[in-house]
């Protein structure tokens, strides 16, 4: 886990958020743009990342929702909004491009899986990530993805005020910048999340499988 900030702690931040057993995993834009240095300017170096994201997917699976995220837009990106203005390049990640693709690496399963295409940073924004979520009872919100200051961020903002308390996997987030990354773990985790190692998280999904699987034969007849 990060550091938290002294004087944030201060002030009163530095509080520690519930675990669930209710969990959901939210990947947000491993998709090749972000992914593939040799594709875009977006990408980062990112394997050992994607490494850590795939035991929390196998880890995760039966034990409830994984969504994905890609960031996309129309072929003339007029869809973008202002967001363009900070950076063209953005009007590169047009729907039905590889660049929006899910790098092939992640263990996506089609048949179970969600994948939300959107338009701005938040995987919540003008998406169905919040009514899903709901639907399917959440009270865990793990999440992996890119950028840590930049989407990921985000989105965690967004979840813990639409009530999913965010659970940032350390491994299994990156950022093209490594002082912007680890500032903004740091602030994560003193105001709107908990991070925590994948281990530990692993440990945490194990532990409510056999949880699971214990009352399910508790109630057999």
């Amino acid at each position: 886990m990060q550091k938290q900030d002294q004087k944030n702690i201060a002030s009163g931040f530095g509080g520690t958020l519930k675990t669930g057993t209710r969990p959901a995993l939210l990947i947000i834009d491993y998709q090749c743009a972000f992914t593939q240095p040799e594709l875009s300017p977006f990408a980062s170096p990112c394997e050992d990342q994607l490494e850590s994201t795939n035991k929390l997917i196998d880890a995760m699976r039966s034990l409830g929702p994984i969504v994905f995220t890609s960031v996309a837009y129309d072929v003339n990106a007029a869809d973008v909004g202002p967001w363009i203005q900070k950076n063209p390049n953005l009007a590169t990640l047009l729907r039905g491009t590889r660049h929006v693709q899910l790098d092939e690496r992640l263990h996506y399963d089609r048949n179970e899986d969600l994948l939300i295409y959107k338009t701005q940073a938040s995987a919540f924004f003008g998406t169905p990530l919040a009514a899903f979520l709901a639907r399917h009872g959440v009270d865990m919100l793990l999440v992996a993805g890119t950028t840590t200051s930049g989407c990921v961020r985000a989105s965690v903002v967004d979840a813990v005020q639409s009530g999913f308390a965010p659970f940032v996997v350390e491994e299994a987030v990156c950022d093209r910048s490594a002082e912007q990354h680890k500032s903004n773990l740091i602030d994560m985790q003193s105001k709107y999340a908990e991070v925590v190692s994948v281990t530990s998280m692993l440990d945490e999904l194990n532990a409510l499988r056999k949880s699971v699987t214990s009352k399910e034969s508790n109630t057999c007849v």
